[in-house]
C-alpha cells in the first residue's frame, strides 16, 4: 500500500474487499475486520528476550490509542497479535474511516480464513 496516499486519505487504508463489503451492508452493521498497525521498531541491541519485550511494549502502546478509538465509535477489539502488529475486531461499517484516520493504522482488511496448503497431507 502506498504509505503517502494512505496518510493523506484514510479511506485509502481500506482494502478493496472492505470497500466492496461497505457498499453491500447497512452502515450501522458491525464488520469483523483486521486492523494492521505501524510496525514497531525492533531494538538493535539487547538480548533476544529484551528485544521481544520492547516490541511487545511498543505494540501495546500503539494499540491503546487504536483500541480507544475503536471503542469510542462503538466497536470492540476481539484479539491482538503483537508478532504481526494486527488486531481483529468489530467496527460499525460507517465508522471504519474514522478508525483509519489514526496514524498508527496502516490498513484495514477483512479476515481471511486459513486454508491448508494443497501439498500438505491432512
Amino acid at each position: 500500500m502506498d504509505e503517502q496516499l494512505a496518510g493523506s486519505d484514510p479511506a485509502a487504508k481500506l482494502s478493496p474487499r472492505v470497500t466492496e463489503r461497505l457498499a453491500a451492508v447497512d452502515q450501522r452493521s458491525p464488520l469483523e475486520v483486521v486492523v494492521e498497525m505501524q510496525p514497531v521498531a525492533v531494538p538493535d541491541t539487547g538480548s533476544r528476550a529484551s528485544r521481544i519485550e520492547a516490541v511487545k511494549a511498543g505494540f501495546e502502546e500503539e494499540l491503546r490509542g487504536v483500541a480507544e478509538r475503536i471503542a469510542a465509535v462503538g466497536g470492540e477489539v476481539l484479539e491482538t497479535a503483537w508478532v504481526n502488529q494486527t488486531l481483529r475486531g468489530t467496527i460499525p461499517a460507517a465508522e471504519l474511516v474514522r478508525v483509519a484516520e489514526d496514524d498508527a493504522v496502516t490498513a484495514i482488511d477483512l479476515p481471511r480464513p486459513l486454508e491448508p496448503d494443497s501439498g500438505t497431507p491432512n
